[in-house]
C-alpha cells in the first residue's frame, strides 16, 4: 500500500483530496487509480449498472466514501450500489454491493483487508474484478469465490457478464 499521513477524522471528512484518499485508523491512505484498464473497466461496470437504476430501484456510485468502521475507517470502492430508498448523506454507509477493480499495484493483503472492512460494515456482497488477469471474485460472509464463467448475478442489480466487459476492454482505441 502507498504511503500514509495521519490526520484527525473531522479533517478527513471536511477535506477534498485529488485523487481522494481512504482513511484507516487515523491515517490517510492513497488509492491506486488512473491506469487505462482500471479506469475503463470501472466506467463500463458503472454504465451497465446505471442503465438499470430506475427499473431495479437502486443508485450506482463511483468514488464515493463509505464509512466502514464508525469514525475510524472510510473506504472508497471503485463502484458501489445502494438500494432505494436510502438517506442522502455525504458519506454512504452499508452499500448493498461494493465493487473493487484491481490495479497492478494492489497487494492481495490490501484487497483482503478492504473486503473484510466492507463485510464488517454490513455490506453483504463485494465483487473483485481483475482486468489484467481477467478474473472475477465474489466475497460475502460465506467466503471468497472465483466466478470462472465471469457472469455474476444478484437480485438487486441482475446479471452482469464480465466476458462482454472484458471484450469491450480489448476493443481497439483507434
Amino acid at each position: 500500500m502507498a504511503a500514509s499521513v495521519s490526520v484527525p477524522v473531522d479533517e478527513y471528512l471536511n477535506t477534498s483530496y485529488e485523487p481522494d484518499r481512504e482513511y484507516v485508523d487515523g491515517a490517510l491512505v492513497e488509492r491506486h487509480v488512473g491506469e487505462y484498464l482500471h479506469s475503463r473497466l470501472q466506467l463500463l461496470i458503472a454504465a451497465v449498472l446505471l442503465g438499470r437504476e430506475r427499473q431495479q430501484r437502486f443508485r450506482v456510485f463511483t468514488g464515493l466514501r463509505i464509512e466502514v468502521r464508525q469514525r475510524r475507517r472510510y473506504r472508497i470502492p471503485d463502484v458501489c450500489v445502494k438500494a432505494l430508498p436510502h438517506s442522502v448523506t455525504p458519506v454512504l454507509t452499508k452499500p448493498d454491493l461494493a465493487i473493487e477493480v484491481v490495479s497492478r499495484e494492489d497487494e492481495p493483503a490490501d484487497i483482503l483487508q478492504r473486503i473484510g472492512d466492507y463485510l464488517q460494515s454490513g455490506t453483504p456482497v463485494i465483487w473483485v474484478v481483475d482486468p489484467y488477469r481477467r478474473q472475477l471474485f465474489v466475497a460475502n460472509h460465506e467466503g471468497i469465490h472465483e466466478i470462472p464463467d465471469l457472469v455474476v448475478s444478484m437480485t438487486l442489480v441482475g446479471s452482469v457478464d464480465f466476458n462482454e466487459l472484458f471484450r469491450q476492454l480489448d476493443e481497439p482505441a483507434d
